[in-house]
């Protein structure tokens, strides 16, 4: 390691290995940047100064790095030769990251560091289906987007390379590698980690904190902040695979209204679709699908349908549209000798769109804006996005390659990358499907996304199934295939908890489960946990009475009777509430109620943001009330518990 040198970020050095490593295309020569961002937030690179590699785009404006922090929370050493850094925690010393602890490897296609960790407490590296903390017991995870319905020890449909450390005394750190190519984390009980990736460079970011949330907050002025959701998205969604036609549709909002049951927005699956193509409609069993999307409208409802990037490539020349101008235009993904790729989903033989082409943002706004002038959709579901392939590759296989077969493969669900998916010499605009592939739903997210706020100008919905780090900024996701069963239930909960951990947090699962037979109890029981995810929707294959406990960690057992959700509210929180209705258009014209749950020391606080739910820009622009209640005892009655009086304060910003 060479002498670090002042750059207009920070600092760099040149490492040299003395003698070469045992892999393929060994890269003997790298260069460390190392810049300190902000107080809290450490920002190291290793590349290949003599050839330009591969870099993650899209996660770039948020970074700017500063030259002068003074008195940042952390010291970061480094040991030469073999190299390592350590990073520490300067108010108390702790050991964060410690590199030393094994080799660096830097080749071509194969990318390695380990560390050891300041705890066994771990949270992250999602998506996968695990609790809220992974276990460290020599096992280990693979993150490459998978069209793969959640279980055990699989690689699931998003990509996150952050995780969360709990260092025990209520401190905390974060540590994000910013790499979308194959990854494989190996977890170890020292407590240690070792990252393996195929491709890209290693370029980390270390969030000091001290808190979980501050780290959480670090990590999200990297990726980007989720973006703002249309009121009515809070609201119960109803969708099922099998809403053969519009009567049917029309049929399950007419019995939910009967029924009293709330409903914000009603969805179609791919039922809708003529021959299952995109951007058309089935001319008869949906033929009046407008005047439908018109009749929920005028209900206060909304309306949300399925959009999967498979293009179908089997129509006669001049019957499909969307294939014609994306042929004309160039939008679709190629394989290595230039031509299209031809997958296989839903509608039959398919191309791909290249949402890393500007042309192509353009032609699927197009699509996009054709198809809301004559269905006028509130928002879009975007699925099939890892991009799932019904067959290997492609339709003609894929070439004999290291891209198809690289010197090393993560443990991922078919043992090769190009399983269930495209070859990964595929051509796209900005590099190939090698380096891109966990980036697909994350671009088509933006492109919808941007679409959207273009032919709506309201706050857009977007629902996609494939994720990467800043998909919060433009997309809501759900969990995908779960099943009809309790453990899916159960595991519901850190999956949704996981997502607000990666910028996510407009998120839920299928409320009863997606596949298989429910039965009453577990879809009422799931519905109970439904309402609390912050994306509550059903989709599926073919007052009580504010009595208090006071707990200082004992089991206590509740009555739950089916027709009954236990609601329980920390002390010291005020929750604000509003009279329910079918719709949330209706339900925000009710007045609102306040639930005030008094500590011990019979004080409580809690806020409310209100704006009108739809318009653009409201923080920005002001047009919002922030509302502050705090509350105190002021009147108690000898041998009661609780307070018969509380005065409440209201501050208004």
């Amino acid at each position: 390691m060479g002498p670090l040198l002042p750059t207009e970020k920070g600092r760099r050095a040149t490492l040299t290995r003395s003698a070469p490593s045992y892999l393929p295309r060994d890269i003997s020569t790298l260069q460390l940047d190392v810049m300190a961002e902000t107080l809290g937030r450490l920002h190291l690179t290793l590349k290949d100064p003599a050839s330009p590699r591969y870099e993650v785009p899209f996660i770039t404006s948020q970074t700017r790095g500063h030259k002068d922090i003074q008195n940042p929370l952390y010291d970061v050493d480094f040991q030469p030769d073999p190299f390592g850094f350590i990073v520490r925690r300067k108010s108390n010393g702790r050991v964060l990251l410690n590199t030393t602890v094994g080799p660096l490897l830097f080749a071509d296609q194969y990318l390695q560091l380990s560390t050891s960790l300041a705890s066994s407490v771990i949270s992250g590296l999602g998506e996968h289906y695990t609790p809220i903390t992974l276990d460290l017991n020599w096992s280990s995870v693979s993150l490459w987007n998978r069209d793969m319905a959640p279980h055990r020890s699989a690689n699931l449909y998003g990509s996150h390379p952050f995780f969360l450390v709990q260092e025990g005394d209520g401190q905390a750190h974060g540590v994000f590698l910013l790499n979308s190519n194959a990854m494989e984390v190996f977890l170890q009980p020292g407590p240690a980690l070792t990252w393996v990736t195929v491709g890209g460079i290693l370029d980390f970011y270390i969030f000091l904190g001290p808190s979980p949330q501050s780290v959480v907050q670090q990590y999200h002025e990297v990726i980007g902040y989720p973006m703002m959701p249309p009121y009515w998205s809070l609201g119960f969604h109803l969708c099922r695979w099998g809403y053969t036609s519009t009567n049917i549709t029309r049929t399950v909002v007419q019995l939910m209204r009967q029924a009293k049951i709330p409903l914000d927005v009603q969805w179609n699956d791919l039922d809708y679709a003529d021959q299952r193509r995109v951007f058309t409609f089935d001319p008869q069993r949906f033929e009046d699908l407008p005047q439908m999307v018109k009749d929920f409208h005028q209900l206060g409802m909304k309306y949300v349908l399925i959009l999967d990037p498979g293009i179908s490539s089997a129509s006669p020349p001049g019957s499909y549209k969307p294939f014609d101008e994306g042929l004309k235009r160039g939008v679709f993904i190629k394989n290595s000798t230039g031509q299209i790729l031809i997958g296989k989903v839903w509608p039959g033989p398919t191309a791909f769109p290249d949402f890393t082409n500007p042309t192509t943002q353009d032609w699927w706004m197009d699509c996009i804006r054709v198809f809301h002038s004559k269905v006028p959709v509130d928002g879009l579901w975007i699925d099939m996005n890892e991009p799932s392939n019904f067959v290997q590759g492609s339709v003609d296989g894929c070439p004999e390659s290291d891209l198809e077969k690289p010197p090393y493969t993560p443990v991922v669900i078919g043992s090769q990358l190009n399983s269930a998916t495209l070859c990964m010499s595929a051509q796209q605009y900005l590099s190939n499907h090698y380096n891109l592939h966990n980036l697909y739903g994350l671009t088509e997210a933006i492109a919808t996304h941007s679409a959207l706020l273009k032919v709506k100008s309201t706050r857009p919905f977007v629902l996609s199934r494939s994720s990467f780090p800043g998909l919060g900024r433009f997309s809501a996701h759900w969990t995908g295939d779960v099943r009809s069963d309790w453990e899916q239930l159960r595991f519901s909960i850190p999956g949704v908890l996981l997502f607000g951990l990666y910028g996510v947090p407009l998120v839920g699962a299928d409320v009863c489960g997606f596949g298989g037979d429910t039965t009453e109890e577990l879809c009422v029981r799931w519905t109970q946990l439904g309402a609390f995810y912050p994306f509550m929707r059903n989709h599926n294959d073919k007052p009580n009475a504010g009595e208090a406990y006071y707990s200082k960690g004992q089991y206590i057992l509740f009555p739950a009777p089916l027709d009954t959700i236990n609601v329980h509210v920390r002390e010291g929180s005020i929750i604000p509430q509003q009279l329910p209705a079918l719709t949330s258009t209706a339900s925000r014209r009710n007045p609102f109620a306040l639930i005030v749950a008094l500590s011990e020391g019979n004080w409580a606080k809690g806020d409310l943001f209100w704006d009108d739910g739809e318009s653009l820009d409201t923080f920005e622009r002001g047009n919002y009330s922030y509302v502050f209640f705090f509350a105190k005892e002021v009147l108690t009655v000898p041998g009661l518990e609780l307070p018969m009086t509380a005065m409440i304060t209201v501050q208004w910003s």
